[in-house]
């Protein structure tokens, strides 16, 4: 009796910290900056992903996603609402709004292939969005296995202010099957 008692307090401190957690950070500001990061890739979208937060009491906090229509008022379920691209934008956007709305920890982003399933309107979108990474001083880490797409984004996001830096590495094998990966720092 005494250890399930002691297991109930666990639980119970467990989930308030979690439920404070959830409210610090799934709140409007992360909503708002969410909201800007997915309409800039996705301008023709009817809907925009959103998370509510319920304010139930006794029982656990969690951060619910829904859409709402982008002049007000709420959608449905977002695998209802979004098309599989645009989920993925969604997920995408959610990704850089949580690090553009929390305390930067570290001052870089590491994105694998991100682009993925973009049609080229979506690419040369989400490109503009990283420039405007980078005047907030992020550094971005971008991997991509395209060498078109390689070359697009390093020219979209070759330097374009005083201090600012871009180093590209191209990893590939020589003729004996060893991994090379010449790289090129381009500055302002």
């Amino acid at each position: 009796e005494r250890r399930i008692g002691i297991a109930r307090d666990m639980l119970g401190r467990a989930q308030a910290v979690r439920g404070q957690q959830v409210q610090r950070i799934f709140n409007e500001e992360l909503n708002n900056v969410w909201r800007q990061l997915f309409i800039r890739l996705a301008p023709d979208e009817a809907f925009v992903p959103a998370f509510a937060v319920p304010q139930a009491t006794g029982r656990p906090v969690e951060a619910v996603l829904e859409t709402l229509y982008r002049a007000g008022g709420k959608g449905g379920n977002p695998r209802g609402m979004l098309s599989a691209g645009n989920l993925n934008t969604a997920a995408l956007t959610l990704f850089l709004a949580l690090h553009l709305s929390v305390p930067a920890r570290v001052p870089w982003l590491i994105l694998d292939d991100p682009v993925q399933n973009m049609d080229d309107v979506h690419i040369a979108q989400f490109a503009a969005l990283l420039r405007t990474l980078k005047y907030k001083r992020r550094q971005v880490v971008i991997a991509v296995h395209d060498r078109q797409l390689f070359d697009y984004l390093t020219l979209e996001l070759s330097p374009a202010f005083n201090g600012d830096r871009l180093v590209t590495i191209q990893l590939g094998r020589d003729a004996e099957g060893f991994t090379t990966a010449p790289w090129e720092l381009t500055g302002f």
